[in-house]
């Protein structure tokens, strides 16, 4: 099997299970006792703890093996989905909260380096973006799906959103076993030390990669999104309708995807694709929270989409381009452990400011007009600080 196909096939079972939850997160949550800021806290908790275990396990993936790694966040993905399944308060969804974000930094940096360095054996580095744009594509439609069944299963019980990731995880750790070993580990093995002082040290030589972990950090703005987007729009579609409001927002996902994937810019020259991507996010974002009724929020929540489906294929594409190949799990690990210091301190806010407050939809439009002027105005001052495109070779 070839690489990207194996890579497209874990990427679709790794999603399936926690594409089920996303539609109903919040309700399920509102359901068992959490407010609105409890849930921005129990995601602050989330993305902490991706942030605080992203170094280590990313060593681990260049030092010990990415496919381990891979196999690891499988098994924690499995036990985080039990948790919730038991879930009955807060201290519970905190617990299970945990056990994902563990999980997550078991996949963040392994899996980019993993199919990079397939895709370097087979001779296809050239193909790289199309790779990324295309997995993002395929989850895209594998999020779309399951979205759309998690609603469905929500008006029987929310509790049972998470049952299907306790079913596909392990299917997930089959398809990495059988598929994916050998493929992608680095091509010149360096130990975790090793790895660790050789990402330092290509971060502290790069203000492009510098820049860019600014713009992961001004991105985690979108967390207000994740969060809220349910609530806000039960009270006008109901929960059957979240379903096709799903459709919709991963059709401008998608849309995303495509065109990234027909992208014609040179490999590592993504700067001025991302900053766009940023203003589209923020834009999208501000116009949702401050317009009225259903249409122009739900149309606003697609170019909001839009945004957020080309960023992250990019900035893998910027910085597989600029890494070598011992050391891509550790560097992404270190990369998503300073950009992703956004996705910890906005929910937190949130949680600080929104504490008093009702459960109500204006509450969310507020914070939605807040972070969306947050991504807009990060992206203006980050287009002054843009540095000019480096020479690629790798």
């Amino acid at each position: 099997m070839r690489a990207s196909t194996a890579y497209y096939l874990y990427d679709a079972t790794a999603d399936f299970g926690i594409a089920m939850t996303v539609t109903v997160y919040a309700p399920f949550l509102l359901s068992i006792g959490l407010s609105l800021a409890e849930i921005a806290l129990v995601n602050s908790v989330f993305w902490f703890t991706i942030v605080l275990m992203e170094l280590p396990t990313g060593m681990l993936a260049d030092g010990k093996s990415r496919v381990w790694s891979l196999k690891m966040g499988s098994i924690c993905l499995t036990f985080g989905g039990i948790a919730y399944l038991c879930a009955q308060g807060f201290w519970s969804a905190m617990f299970a909260e945990i056990l994902i974000g563990v999980s997550m930094s078991f996949f963040s940096g392994a899996e980019q380096a993993w199919i990079t360095d397939a895709l370097h054996r087979e001779g296809r580095d050239h193909e790289r973006r199309k790779v990324f744009a295309t997995g993002a594509l395929i989850r895209a439609g594998v999020m779309l799906f399951g979205g759309l069944i998690g609603s469905l299963i929500a008006l029987y019980n929310p509790r049972l959103i998470w049952a299907p990731m306790i079913i596909t995880s392990p299917f997930t750790w089959l398809i990495i076993h059988r598929y994916m070993n050998g493929k992608g580990e680095p091509i010149h093995k360096m130990t975790e030390v090793e790895a660790l002082r050789a990402s330092v040290s290509m971060l502290r030589g790069s203000r492009a990669l510098v820049w860019l972990i600014a713009t992961i950090i001004v991105f985690g703005a979108v967390v207000a999104f994740n969060n809220f987007w349910s609530p806000f729009f039960i009270p006008k579609v109901g929960t059957l309708g979240l379903s096709w409001v799903w459709a919709l927002m991963y059709g401008g996902m998608s849309c995303a995807a495509i065109m990234i994937h027909r992208l014609t810019l040179p490999h590592g020259h993504e700067s001025s694709w991302i900053l766009g991507a940023l203003v589209l996010t923020g834009m999208g974002l501000f116009i949702a929270g401050y317009a009225g009724g259903l249409m122009i929020p739900l149309s606003s929540v697609v170019v909001h989409e839009i945004g957020r489906g080309m960023f992250q294929p990019l900035v893998d594409s910027f910085v597989q381009h600029r890494i070598e190949s011992g050391y891509r799990a550790t560097f992404v690990s270190l990369q998503s452990l300073l950009g992703r210091i956004g996705l910890v301190i906005t929910p937190l806010v949130i949680w600080f400011t929104i504490r008093d407050k009702p459960n109500t939809s204006e509450t969310i439009s507020n914070v939605w007009i807040i972070c969306g002027t947050v991504l807009v105005t990060g992206a203006l001052v980050l287009a002054c600080f843009r540095t000019r495109p480096e020479v690629v070779t790798n």
